[in-house]
């Protein structure tokens, strides 16, 4: 079975949800005084339900009165099963409804039902109630699911449920646990002497202790100093576990409920995003265009606009592509779902799912591009919008990981079509980096050669031509990765030659060089002043300043660059120089670290390296970039060892 799975205690307000929460765990999740006060729940509560086979699983208990839809919202966000309780007595009633229709837009497929307070009715009525509640689950995830009888003068009845709950989650497959880490937050608290602690349900991914984390969208940067599973230290929690995490160094005021905790490079807040959506059929007038709504994603809460991608209206009952514009930005990724209630009204009106996140506000003149792809995301369709993909990001290379970030499809499924398609013949890939068309690459190559030919024949005693230029004159805007290897296989085919950190058609000869010898000397000079340097890497730049008489900053670029092209210095990816023999120090430092502690991170720097993160960030990026460490999360590996 799962061992990290969540289940909803959804249903109307007085129908026994908290009651039979109690029956089964032992644990009273109404821990307020007002709740106690007023005899319902306010806040969503959770206990931890034993089971049989020791495993445990997480029953949330959601508030069941209109005034608190917010709550109960954010209670159901990150459920995997669902408990519909009906009280046997009231039937099935608005917040039954409406928790189902939650239910459904938060995409859970699977569960069970308890009619509840079947003491307080005789055989005929409850057979009523049943036939209500098979009416009211026609056509839903729950249709045909188990049934249970339950109240509180027949605590044995909460076996069968339990067996019942055991039954049911054998057969869901639960959250991703191979994806970046993703946790809603939906408690924050301060604990003294441990500071602000969050919970939550772990969306995707794992969590450590002591692995860094952002606070989104705040983009605050701490770790989880400890994590909880239900009152019990762990070492780590997975997805569809409840943990708490206690966070180093930021401050109860700067975190609030509706924020989450996720890998910063891999989720960014935004204020835009395309949906498909549905309007639930009893809704009085659907959605107008540009109608201003409340928009619940996660634990997230905010106002938005919705601008309609077709008519003026989305009626009642019909499906629609539409962008979403929040008021505040929110982490949201693509197929992530959405919860759609009235700006002024505690009811949900639409639901749906999010195809993809966007910087580009939606436009009717823009129809024919964008409705194609959101179509592609809708039906699932891989193939064609990785094609899709390729026309309109001519200028990159292709990623499994890029692809799903945009889509939240698993990379997996990228991962099948492109290495098809590399294995064809049909696409090149270039390792770690990404996958282009064949046809695309010749096409560049060609434009590339016929731009240093244009720029020679325009300036015949120009002496070379750097990729700056030449990406400036091409047609479509091309990353540096993607045109360094356009240059190289110009290289390799004998078309250019490179020229101090430039190019040069091989169909030209090269320019005679000016006063050599001097420059041999400055090369000379450049090389000791580095190698003195020892492991701390050198700017072209700083060199200039320190010795202008030698070099002015724009010639000791280009001799930096030569020297590097000689492979006599060492380039790191922020533009300063390391002597080779340094770079071999370096390494042998780096491999010793990690062989005493397993893997070394950037904390580590300063002992090993002799300065800090700014500097050994660098020298890092450097070791992964050639294969001799790998990376994983914030820690580095021996290639080796990483795997």
């Amino acid at each position: 079975m799962n061992t990290a799975i969540t289940i909803g205690v959804a249903g109307h307000v007085d129908h026994g949800k908290t009651t039979l929460v109690k029956a089964l765990t032992g644990i009273d999740t109404d821990r307020k005084a007002e709740e106690k006060a007023r005899g319902l729940s306010i806040e969503s509560g959770v206990a931890e339900l034993r089971m049989a086979d020791g495993h445990s699983v997480a029953l949330i208990d959601v508030p069941g009165h209109t005034d608190f839809l917010k709550n109960t919202i954010r209670g159901l966000n990150s459920v995997d099963l669902a408990m519909l309780v009906v009280a046997a007595d009231d039937g099935v009633m608005p917040q039954t409804r409406e928790h189902l229709e939650i239910l459904k837009f938060f995409d859970v497929r699977a569960g069970m039902v308890v009619l509840t307070k079947t003491d307080l009715v005789d055989p005929e009525t409850l057979e009523l109630a049943r036939m209500e509640v098979d009416d009211l689950l026609a056509g839903t995830f729950l249709e045909q699911r188990p049934l249970f009888m339950f109240n509180n003068k027949q605590p044995e009845l909460g076996k069968a449920i339990v067996s019942g709950i055991q039954a049911a989650i054998a057969s869901v497959a639960g959250k991703q646990t191979d994806r970046p880490f993703r946790m809603w937050i939906d408690q924050v608290k301060s604990i003294a002497g441990h500071g602000t602690v969050v919970s939550g349900t772990v969306s995707s991914g794992r969590i450590r202790c002591n692995d860094t984390v952002a606070l989104l969208p705040a983009g605050i940067q701490t770790r989880a100093r400890s994590l909880q599973t239900h009152a019990c230290s762990v070492s780590h929690a997975v997805a569809g576990q409840r943990v708490g995490i206690n966070l180093h160094r930021v401050p109860l005021d700067k975190v609030q409920r509706g924020m989450s905790l996720g890998i910063a490079d891999e989720i960014l807040p935004i204020l835009m995003l395309n949906a498909d959506i549905h309007v639930l059929a009893d809704t009085a007038r659907g959605i107008k265009n540009r109608q201003r709504v409340k928009v619940y994603i996660g634990t997230s809460v905010t106002s938005a606009m919705i601008v309609l991608m077709d008519g003026d209206v989305l009626a009642p009952g019909r499906n629609g592509l539409v962008q979403i514009r929040l008021k505040h930005p929110v982490p949201v990724m693509a197929r992530d779902t959405l919860v759609i209630s009235p700006l002024n009204l505690r009811t949900v009106i639409a639901g749906g799912r999010v195809l993809e996140v966007t910087r580009q506000k939606y436009r009717s003149a823009k129809s024919m591009t964008v409705r194609p792809v959101l179509s592609m995301l809708q039906k699932g369709d891989v193939d064609a919008y990785i094609e899709n993909n390729l026309v309109q990001q001519k200028g990159r290379l292709v990623t499994a990981k890029s692809l799903a970030a945009k889509t939240g499809l698993p990379p997996s499924v990228f991962e099948r079509t492109i290495n098809s398609r590399v294995q064809k013949g049909e696409w090149i890939y270039f390792k770690g980096q990404g996958a282009i068309a064949a046809n695309r690459l010749q096409a560049l190559q060609k434009e590339f050669g016929d731009v240093v030919d244009q720029v020679f024949a325009r300036d015949p005693m120009k002496k070379k031509v750097g990729l700056a230029e030449i990406a400036e004159v091409l047609e479509d805007r091309i990353d540096d990765v993607l045109l360094r290897h356009v240059a190289d296989a110009l290289l390799r085919e004998n078309k250019l030659i490179r020229l101090d950190g430039g190019y040069r058609p091989v169909s030209l000869p090269e320019r005679p060089s000016d006063g050599r010898p001097q420059e041999d000397t400055i090369a000379a000079f450049v090389m000791d002043y580095i190698e003195r340097s020892g492991l701390t890497p050198v700017s072209p730049g700083y060199f200039s300043k320190r010795h202008p008489s030698k070099l002015n900053k724009a010639k000791a670029v280009r001799l930096f660059d030569y020297l590097h092209q000689q492979k006599r210095l060492v380039r790191l990816n922020d533009n300063r120089y390391l002597s080779c023999a340094a770079m071999d120090e370096i390494k042998q430092r780096v491999a010793r670290a990690i062989q005493a502690k397993g893997h070394i991170t950037l904390f580590d720097c300063k002992e090993v390296l002799g300065y800090g993160r700014s500097g050994g960030a660098h020298v890092l990026d450097y070791l992964n970039a050639i294969g001799f460490t790998v990376r994983r999360e914030d820690k580095h590996y021996l290639q080796k060892d990483g795997g």
